[in-house]
């Protein structure tokens, strides 16, 4: 990963780290599929600088890419992740079913249990990462908790969504992306990686950084 104030400068770090890489990896005798290999450019800027090269071949160029699961998108909207964690709850939750639906035998306590170990996490995974993504966005997730709860509870339609949470003692997920956000930025402050504490820092308040992961602590 290469930062800078102009594109000019992150093409020249890049390209001089993966000039540097290249050499290592051949001295180790290790191959890398440059074809398989992705290069994103993090701008709301239109035009992008050249592909980065390793072993003198050019990355091919992507709007965005997968990491760990997390889908980063150029422009850090994380709009196409939420639509896939969104296709896989669904999904999830249509085998479930038979615990979850109306005619299932469950009480309702071991319902609310099963939807806290099983599905909530498919929504929740690496939150602090995407959580300031817009809130038009998060919403969509708000609305599978909604829709869960009250197939849960056999809810009619004229219980307010927020009632039923409230009865349920659960957080709404902007509530719970919160608690988990909290958490993991307190272990980053406090952690003695050297990699970890070389991160540049940046004022999350700054209407300019409403982007960045610590944004979401300031909403």
């Amino acid at each position: 990963m290469s930062t800078g104030i102009s594109q000019p400068e992150i093409s020249d770090n890049l390209n001089n780290y993966l000039a540097e890489l290249g050499k290592w990896l051949i001295r180790w005798k290790i191959k890398v599929n440059v074809d398989k290999s992705q290069a994103v450019y993090f701008t709301r800027k239109r035009t992008t600088p050249p592909p980065p090269k390793l072993y003198r071949k050019p990355i091919p160029c992507s709007n965005e890419t997968v990491y760990l699961g997390v889908t980063i998108d150029k422009t850090l909207t994380y709009k196409n992740h939420i639509t896939k964690v969104r296709d896989k709850f669904k999904a999830a939750k249509q085998k479930l079913y038979p615990l979850l639906g109306k005619h299932s035998k469950l009480s309702l306590e071991n319902k609310l249990l099963t939807y806290k170990s099983l599905l909530r996490p498919l929504i929740t995974y690496a939150s602090p990462v995407w959580g300031a993504a817009a809130k038009t966005h998060l919403n969509k997730l708000e609305g599978l908790q909604n829709t869960t709860v009250r197939q849960i509870t056999n809810s009619p339609w004229y219980l307010r969504n927020q009632n039923i949470l409230k009865d349920l003692n659960l957080q709404t997920i902007a509530q719970h992306n919160l608690k988990l956000a909290k958490k993991f930025f307190r272990k980053i402050d406090s952690s003695t990686n050297g990699a970890i504490i070389a991160i540049p820092d940046y004022d999350p308040a700054s209407p300019r950084k409403k982007r960045r992961a610590r944004s979401q602590l300031y909403r």
